[in-house]
């Protein structure tokens, strides 16, 4: 009996184990993204790196981010987005935005962008405790680069 029970645990370990792919892919992307950094979202667009800057900003603006430490020189913009509320006023959401400008080697500019959510689900368990995630894949990224390259274009 103690044979069977002993199989018959072996093969729910396995199940258990074996998992979804994309739940495997997704814990270990995040493992990875904690140890080395969260991954930006890149492209290089055509033009002189102060425009750039001050295109990019301007888009961080229209898109309801408020600036909170930008530099031409370092290549830097950073914002944060109006705190959201539940409905029951139990928790809050935030995003933020990091924006890298680097010259590109084949000319033009790097943009390298990094939205994150910063979510407080109650306040109960404690204030100013939030969780900060990466938004990989969001439409946030396709709306910044559309206007960026709309803003060049002019």
């Amino acid at each position: 009996m103690s044979l069977i029970r002993a199989i018959l645990v072996g093969v729910v370990m396995c199940v258990a184990f074996a998992g979804c792919e994309s739940t495997r892919q997704g814990i270990t992307t995040s493992v990875r993204e904690k140890f080395s950094g969260p991954t930006y979202e890149r492209r290089v667009v055509e033009g002189e790196s102060t425009v750039v800057f001050e295109a990019a900003r301007a888009q961080a603006n229209v898109m309801g981010f408020r600036i909170t430490r930008a530099g031409a020189a370092q290549g830097v913009i950073e914002g944060v987005s109006g705190i959201v509320s539940d409905d029951a006023l139990r928790g809050s959401r935030q995003r933020t935005i990091k924006v890298r400008l680097t010259a590109a080697t084949g000319g033009g500019v790097e943009v390298a962008v990094l939205f994150t959510e910063i979510v407080e689900d109650d306040f109960n368990k404690g204030a100013g405790l939030g969780t900060e995630a990466p938004l990989r894949g969001h439409p946030l990224y396709a709306v910044f680069f559309e206007g960026l390259e709309q803003a060049l274009a002019k």
